[in-house]
């Protein structure tokens, strides 16, 4: 993404700021914000002048066999339609997102995909699938989904995908209803695999495209929309002399409302972090919900233990001091909940972007 300049900022960069979550960067991604993301992200991009946005780390709710992918949406992209042939060069919307996966990251933590030379890998039912290669190994891939728009682009490096026989990517758009629509992208990475298909959960079976390089893109059918989002349901790749080499399940759709979800956890965290560097962490803010507690610390990599403000909801928002902004760039702190006697109650690691994204 365009790094972002001390001016303030226009509509269309705070809507991509409540949108974003540049934690979803791995094969198995996150989860898509709300709208009203934006109207936080305006107060305090308005409230402290230099550009920041809000990012959630990775939560207790994303540990899944499998976790969809957060959706950017890129206003007027206008990338490629239906019927697109295979090989062709990725448009600039598709570059730009690849590209964007690095901006913000150290230098040895950065993907570095070729987007010179993305191409289109998969393409079937009005949906397409762009992929650039890893120097190191590996690929960043992104979907185009049934409106023309870049979903957002996920990379993983071959390691990651060797240990991952088939990875997947479902970019979805709040609000997720029974109807909306189901794309799914990746790649069969098992060896030997020709054929792929999805199964449902009343049996049927649908036949897949598993096109050069194991590549896949395809949307669920209509009459398996409300099955698919209630029930999830699995991948599974063939060989040649129909073995079964490899399966993978996509879960059914949480429709729990975001701050529903995130008051389920024991202590619920967001870093701020400027764009332009995501070692740092200028601040953090979130919600305690564990029963009892009546006092949150921020205790730092050295050690040294802070008190961070609750209003009467359990609500927080603690801006670092800039001497403290690199503290927590490789090296996790802890928030603390404590009860009225000073008992803990629940502790939850905070850390920068980056490294979230050395955890892979």
């Amino acid at each position: 993404m365009t790094p972002f300049s001390e001016r303030r900022p226009d509509d269309a960069t705070i809507q991509w700021l409540g949108h974003a979550d540049p934690l979803e960067v791995g094969t198995a991604s996150g989860w898509a914000r709300s709208p009203e993301a934006a109207a936080v992200i305006r107060k305090i991009l308005e409230a402290e002048g230099p550009p920041v946005e809000s990012v959630t780390a990775p939560r207790a709710r994303r540990a899944r066999p499998l976790m969809l992918a957060a959706a950017l949406l890129i206003v007027g992209a206008g990338v490629a339609g239906a019927g697109a042939l295979l090989g062709r060069p990725a448009p600039e919307g598709v570059r730009h997102d690849l590209a964007g996966v690095d901006q913000g990251m150290p230098a040895d933590l950065r993907f570095d995909p070729d987007t010179r030379n993305a191409r289109l890998v998969a393409s079937a039912d009005g949906a397409q699938l762009y992929a650039a290669a890893l120097a190191v190994g590996g690929a960043c891939t992104e979907i185009v989904d049934l409106d023309g728009r870049p979903a957002g682009a996920v990379c993983a490096r071959q390691s990651e995908l060797d240990a991952m026989p088939i990875s997947v990517t479902v970019p979805f758009v709040d609000p997720i209803t029974f109807d909306s629509p189901i794309v799914v992208g990746g790649r069969v990475n098992a060896p030997g695999a020709t054929s792929l298909e999805s199964v449902y959960e009343d049996g049927v079976r649908q036949a897949l495209t598993l096109e050069a390089g194991g590549y896949y893109v395809f949307a669920v059918p209509a009459d398996h929309l409300t099955s698919a989002h209630r029930h999830g349901f699995a991948l599974v790749a063939w060989g040649a002399d129909g073995t079964q080499l490899a399966t993978a399940n996509v879960p059914a759709t949480d429709f729990a409302d975001p701050e529903v979800r995130d008051a389920k956890e024991p202590i619920f965290v967001s870093t701020i972090s400027t764009h332009r560097d995501y070692t740092l962490v200028l601040g953090i803010e979130g919600s305690v919900n564990v029963s009892g507690a009546r006092s949150l610390d921020l205790k730092y990599p050295d050690e040294t233990v802070v008190h961070v403000p609750l209003d009467a909801d359990g609500n927080y928002r603690y801006l670092l001091p800039g001497a403290r902004r690199d503290d927590l760039a490789m090296t996790p702190g802890f928030l603390i909940a404590r009860d009225a006697a000073g008992n803990e109650l629940a502790r939850r690691p905070v850390a920068s972007v980056a490294y979230w994204r050395a955890q892979g």
